[in-house]
């Protein structure tokens, strides 16, 4: 069976039905912190759990408490079902539930599985009646045409008492006995998915059991379930025993130890050097596994090892002895020293952990859904790519698999359609807003999409470092605008005094950004900025310190105020306008009727001027105003507008890396 959707409702921060559609490989649900995402898994992994004791819904706790007292005067809470899962079924299940079931199931038949706070498990079967129609003409070969009329058929009582008459309708001849026998056969057939269709037959507990038994399992993995550096065989073997719980980490040790064929109560006798041996042949299986996709560093491989240790005496003085599994990791980078799992970071034991725990299962033929609860939150953000790696290359394409997380390193951009937004509504005023869960798109809040728009800004950037050519580094939209339109015009008027095409423009988002940026793009790719400000200013400084450490020239550095000798020192790109040319993009963009002799007559850059006459602005209106404006604006534009903007690519075009192919323009 695969799974299709889940439906969440009355449990925990969620109110009101929310069905998720689940993908057929990795499914990824997006959103902050107590946003609802681990409550999902929670409640999937109660329906039919592969591990983990906590298989039971408690009302008490789990139901929305502000509607607890309310709601159970109403109605018998017990039958709410918190949990709600739809299921389709292969050409497998079909053929294992053949024997059990009155008729085979038809084709697209799907299987609800719900459990309710009473902790019944509710299992329903579902097929529409076109499905069992053509599997019935189909086992007794009833022809297309009588098929065809029989599928426009309202109920299945319709379709039999059709069938019926129109057997009873052709005549008794030898043409026509065939046709007539199929059509009473077709009926009878039919009849056997009643159990289907009428809310009266209900499958019996044996039948129940068996399409139970057809039911993947669900594995839940967090944080909690890690690995401990060493754990006490012996205790473990006595809670186990004596059927009692285990802690989420002793789940993760028993699975271990499962991998290995063993069990903790078999490092117990006196064979125990032998059990050893399987541990550590199953200690290299997993480590091959593991480091298959921990690139942090390959030199590590873990080591399981057994040791006898005095846990407390006797009243008669001798020792009570207690075996006890230690893990330790051996450090191929450091002269082979060996240190214990536990003081290793955080990071590598939840890695190795989970596949310690799922060993038991990767190879299960019971068929299993993953559900991973913020996994790799403590990894490098390269080796949560490496992961996310491995869910979609390897664990996905044989387990369903749904993840949550809020790291943007956890998630693919490219696989947009199996990312879901959980985002909770719910307010002060109005607690029954609860969780929704959709899509992501606008639905979603900005802080839930933070981390996709995150992982989308990392893989452009990602593409950026690793592309060729030559990259002019500007402060914000409105250089490149600027340098854009000119160039434009320029062409258009058959002068080359544009920008280098080879010179590929990127708006940092502010004068701030740049010294990192420079610094970042300078260690492998050819760079220039075009910075705004006096070349003396502290800003500046600090970009041209960038520079020098990471192997860029100063003279890849360009100032505006390095285009024309009458601009000021701190001049920005919106200087290179003559005044009256800058103020009719603004009066463009702001409805103005701002004339020169509105702005203070000083020396200071352009901009100042006009905010210390009309308050602060967005830049970027007056840039857009000339996108919208630009043939009104080039019509008359002054030619010292025109020539600055001419002698500023000039100094970026020199600017080009010596030996670089001209662009053809």
């Amino acid at each position: 069976m695969r799974l299709t959707s889940v439906t969440i409702q009355r449990f925990k921060n969620f109110f009101d039905p929310q069905t998720i559609d689940v993908e057929p490989d990795v499914t990824c649900l997006v959103g902050k912190n107590e946003s609802g995402k681990t409550t999902i898994l929670k409640a999937l992994h109660r329906l039919n759990p592969a591990n983990g004791s906590d298989a039971r819904f408690d009302l008490t706790t789990e139901y929305p408490r502000w509607r607890l007292a309310p709601d159970r005067k109403e109605t018998n809470l017990g039958d709410t079902e918190p949990v709600r899962a739809t299921f389709i079924l292969d050409a497998d299940d079909v053929a294992a539930l053949a024997e059990s079931l009155p008729a085979p199931l038809p084709e697209g038949t799907t299987c609800t599985v719900a459990r309710n706070y009473s902790n019944r498990l509710l299992i329903d079967l579902n097929a529409s009646l076109q499905a069992a129609i053509k599997a019935s003409a189909s086992q007794v070969d009833l022809p297309p045409a009588d098929t065809a009329e029989l599928l426009e058929s309202g109920t299945l009582g319709d379709a039999q008492k059709a069938a019926r008459a129109k057997a009873r309708g052709l005549k008794d001849d030898e043409s026509t006995a065939l046709r007539a026998k199929a059509l009473g056969s077709f009926a009878t057939a039919l009849g056997k998915y009643s159990y289907l269709f009428d809310s009266e037959l209900e499958l019996d507990d044996e039948q129940l059991q068996a399409v139970e038994r057809r039911l993947p399992r669900f594995f839940y993995f967090s944080d909690y379930q890690s690995l401990p550096g060493e754990a006490d065989l012996t205790k473990l073997a006595e809670k186990l025993d004596a059927g009692k719980p285990l802690m989420a980490h002793e789940q993760t040790v028993v699975a271990l130890l499962a991998h290995a064929g063993e069990r903790p109560q078999d490092f117990l006798d006196e064979d125990y050097n032998s059990r050893k041996a399987e541990l550590q042949a199953a200690s290299v299986d997993l480590s091959r596994h593991a480091f298959q996709y921990w690139r942090q560093n390959p030199d590590l491989a873990v080591v399981f090892d057994t040791d006898n240790v005095p846990v407390e005496q006797h009243q008669n003085g001798g020792d009570i002895m207690h075996r006890f599994l230690k893990i330790e990791l051996r450090d191929g980078r450091h002269g082979d020293v060996e240190t214990n799992f536990s003081t290793r970071s955080s990071g590598f034991q939840w890695f190795f952990s989970f596949f310690a725990a799922f060993s038991e299962y990767q190879e299960s033929p019971q068929p299993l859904i993953v559900l991973l609860d913020e996994p790799g939150t403590s990894l490098h953000g390269e080796a949560q790519h490496d992961f996310v790696r491995f869910i979609t290359d390897e664990l996905g394409r044989s387990k369903q698999t749904l993840y949550t997380t809020h790291s943007q390193h956890m998630i693919d951009p490219t696989a947009y359609e199996k990312l879901r937004a959980v985002h909770d509504r719910a307010t002060r005023k109005d607690p029954d807003l609860g969780v929704v869960v959709t899509p992501i798109g606008l639905a979603a809040d900005r802080d839930t999409l933070l981390p996709v728009e995150s992982a989308l800004g990392y893989s452009v950037s990602q593409h950026l470092f690793i592309g060729a050519g030559h990259h002019l580094a500007v402060e914000g939209s409105s250089d490149f605008v600027y340098l854009q339109r000119f160039t434009e015009h320029m062409l258009t008027e058959g002068n080359n005094g544009g920008l280098d095409p080879r010179l590929a423009i990127i708006p940092v988002g502010s004068v701030e950004n740049m010294p990192v940026f420079v610094a970042l793009l300078g260690r492998r790719l050819a760079v220039t900025a075009l910075v705004d400000g006096a070349r003396t200013g502290r800003t500046m400084e600090r970009i041209r310190a960038a520079a020098q450490a990471n192997g860029v020239s100063e003279a890849s550095l360009i100032v505006c105020a390095d285009a024309d000798e009458s601009l000021p020192r701190n001049a920005d790109i919106e200087d290179l306008f003559k005044t009256v040319d800058y103020l009719r993009l603004y009066n463009w963009a702001f409805d103005s009727e701002l004339a020169e002799s509105d702005l203070p007559a000083t020396t200071e850059p352009l901009l100042r001027r006009l905010e210390q006459s009309q308050g602060k602005f967005d830049h970027a209106r007056p840039a857009h105003a000339l996108t919208e404006h630009k043939a009104e604006f080039f019509d008359t534009v002054s030619s010292e507008t025109v020539d600055r903007f001419q002698k500023l690519f000039a100094l970026l075009n020199a600017t080009l890396r010596q030996g670089e192919p001209a662009a053809t323009l």
